[in-house]
């Protein structure tokens, strides 16, 4: 569901910078998707995705085309959070084998001033506000 809204909904993609090949964004979704498809087989609720994606999207379908077929592991992004600010984090991807699931955990990259923007996001989660 999240590939589909980040190419449908333009305000889906607030927390992303523009999108570019070969580095986070929409070009490294299709891959993922790609290899999803064939381990389900016939999924028809995958083949529908696919299908309503390549009718509403040109972009993913320019991005689909390309036929690359990778399981998404690991790979850099940059996140933008209304809060915190730029997100310089690992997104690495556990895949079970037995049940499909996905977890996805954002690691910050060493080096970046991510570990300290986490922090903040921490004391700023524990805050209550009145209005």
């Amino acid at each position: 569901m999240g590939c589909f809204v980040f190419f449908i909904s333009p305000p889906a993609r607030a927390p992303n910078p523009a999108p570019r090949r070969g580095g986070g964004g929409p070009a490294p979704a299709a891959p993922p998707l790609r290899a999803s498809t064939g381990r389900r087989g016939e999924d028809p609720t995958a083949a529908r995705l696919v299908s309503d994606l390549l009718r509403d999207s040109e972009e993913f379908t320019r991005y689909w085309n390309d036929m690359a077929v990778e399981p998404l592991q690991s790979t850099r992004k940059q996140l933008n959070h209304p809060q915190a600010g730029s997100l310089d984090v690992q997104c690495d991807v556990v895949l079970s084998t037995t049940t499909g699931h996905r977890m996805v955990i954002f690691r910050p990259q060493p080096g970046s001033t991510t570990a300290e923007s986490f922090a903040f996001l921490g004391v700023l989660g524990t805050q209550a506000f009145t209005t």
